[in-house]
């Protein structure tokens, strides 16, 4: 499942002046009658391309956008697609994602987000306490001068393949310890949830697998049984098969939203040899969708 352009067919342009006004307009204000019909394209393509396949779209034609009105451009659509969710203990909504010069898991708060790392796919949030994002959204602000490309695969194409290993998807279903990766006072160290869930009407994927062994390392969390070891073993086997793999890079200017229950994602490696204006950032909201939903927001415009 791969193509030179796998957004080719899910790509959405918007008009420049209308995401100029948007942006101008604050989050609050798109909630008005002025961008009813705006609102509403949102909904549908999140239910026509996240309720069912491929399980994400890209808004484009963006790059006309300053910093400050595609951070502001992104708080205001993420809200017409469902509820913003904090990202971190401190109630951030929006965060970038850039080279922060660590590395994945170094020390307590180290996140995939804050680095140039590519592979371990994962799905967001897995390791937060609390309700969690349905969808997630990256605004591309500036790419990398190399690398940086998103890879994709979709839950169902694992299921298909796991369901031939029954041992191993029954443990991929038994609740293993996220390691939090949060070091502010009362937030646990880790939080418990399975690999794999069916949940509201469809399997559902928690997962980043540095996580979970940072996790089980603590000293109040019992290890990893052989067998957990061994499905989790085979599910990044089949992570890394290439023909499961969607890769595509975002352009200046794109915004994808990314079914956050269904897709498993990372990135291949980037590389800033020249970085401008601080090199590679993506602009990142997490939204929840409501739990009696069919993937439409609860906003009412």
């Amino acid at each position: 499942m791969n193509s030179n352009d796998p957004f080719s067919t899910v790509r959405h342009p918007v008009d420049r002046a209308l995401a100029t006004a948007v942006a101008e307009s604050g989050e609050d204000d798109v909630r008005t009658g002025r961008y009813r019909e705006f609102g509403e394209s949102i909904r549908q393509y999140v239910r026509r391309h996240l309720d069912a396949r491929p399980g994400y779209f890209v808004l484009g034609g963006l790059d006309h956008l300053t910093e400050e009105q595609a951070r502001r451009f992104t708080v205001a659509v993420s809200r017409l697609a469902g509820d913003l969710l904090p990202q971190d203990g401190a109630g951030a909504l929006l965060r970038d994602v850039r080279d922060r010069g660590v590395r994945l898991g170094e020390g307590a708060t180290g996140r995939y987000s804050d680095s140039r790392q590519g592979g371990s796919l994962h799905t967001d949030a897995a390791h937060r306490p609390g309700r969690l994002p349905d969808i997630f959204t990256l605004f591309c602000f500036r790419q990398a001068s190399s690398g940086g490309a998103l890879v994709t695969v979709h839950v169902s194409d694992l299921l298909e393949l796991l369901r031939a290993h029954p041992e191993e998807l029954a443990a991929l279903r038994l609740p293993v310890h996220f390691d939090t990766r949060d070091d502010t006072p009362g937030v646990p160290l880790t939080t418990e949830r399975p690999v794999l869930e069916f949940r509201g009407g469809r399997e559902r994927m928690y997962y980043l697998r540095d996580y979970i062994e940072i996790g089980h390392r603590h000293p109040h969390v019992p290890p990893l049984t052989p067998e957990q070891v061994k499905a989790l073993d085979l599910l990044d086997s089949l992570l890394d098969r290439r023909d499961l793999q969607t890769h595509g890079r975002l352009a200046p200017g794109e915004m994808i939203f990314i079914d956050n229950r269904s897709i498993v994602h990372g990135r291949t490696a980037f590389d800033d040899e020249k970085p401008v204006d601080g090199g590679r950032l993506m602009l990142r909201t997490w939204i929840g969708l409501p739990e009696h939903g069919e993937g439409t927001a609860g906003a009412v415009l």
